[in-house]
């Protein structure tokens, strides 16, 4: 089978331990609700149990433990987990919390729905995606799950060469993880779903601490986060528009469900 991209390689998802992407992690802009209305929809199978696959702070865990029959949330970071126990929901009686690779944890099937939230590119998916599929009850299904705050926007072509210039994956390249796996035969598509747009007003500091929370801007590993800060500052004062200190932006999801091979 053709290898991973290597900009997903586990070296480079190991740096989600970092103490600096944990303690921003929830500056990422919010699942819209019809996300989670979507994925409890794709939910048809008793037990009506759900599997979070990489499940950081576990935000859709905990969306959607109170419309579910259990969601087993499982993550290889302890500081992910800790955190997402203190979060909203994080105690809630039918959610599991498990500290374990993805690749390794002793699973407890059949799940009704798999989701993984901006997680799948960074699973070893020869081990993954067959481990998944016998997982998954009859009428299962995996959900990928992406959300996007920039659009098709000159905020996007802006950012595009501050992000280059001061990336810190030097193995990154902007690929489509669906689109990798079905090209390797590793999932059968069976559907889309988009969310309607919702509001995103988030502060500098938060505006600033989302793009920390994510790889290739991880404090410990950029050559130079406050030039860094600098730039993405200076393309947010000028385009987007502001009230009362918060930036007007906003955010939609993306759900691609299907059945892995």
């Amino acid at each position: 089978m053709e290898p991973k991209p290597r900009g997903w390689a586990s070296e480079y998802a190991a740096w989600f331990d970092e103490d600096s992407v944990v303690a921003r992690y929830d500056a990422r802009p919010p699942y819209p609700a019809q996300a989670f209305a979507k994925l409890a929809a794709l939910v048809v199978d008793e037990p009506h149990a759900v599997l979070d696959a990489g499940c950081g702070t576990g935000e859709l865990a905990r969306g959607l433990a109170p419309v579910v029959g259990r969601v087993d949330a499982v993550d290889r970071s302890t500081a992910m987990l800790a955190k997402g126990r203190t979060l909203p929901g994080g105690a809630a009686p039918n959610l599991r919390w498990i500290h374990a690779e993805l690749e390794d944890v002793p699973l407890d099937p059949p799940y009704a729905l798999v989701v993984a939230g901006e997680s799948v590119h960074w699973f070893d998916w020869p081990r993954v995606m067959p481990k998944l599929a016998g997982a998954l009850s009859e009428g299962g299904v995996l959900a990928l799950v992406y959300r996007d705050w920039l659009g098709a926007t000159e905020l996007r072509a802006r950012l595009a060469p501050v992000y280059a210039r001061h990336g810190a994956n030097p193995d990154f390249v902007a690929l489509d993880p669906i689109r990798e796996l079905e090209r390797r035969g590793l999932l059968d598509r069976l559907g889309d779903y988009q969310t309607d747009r919702e509001p995103w007003t988030p502060t500098i500091d938060e505006l600033l601490a989302c793009h920390h929370s994510q790889n290739g801007f991880v404090i410990e590993k950029m050559r130079d986060p406050v030039a860094f800060d600098r730039e993405v500052i200076a393309v947010a004062d000028e385009l987007i528009p502001k009230s009362a200190g918060r930036f007007e932006l906003d955010v939609t999801a993306t759900i691609t469900w299907g059945r892995p091979r």
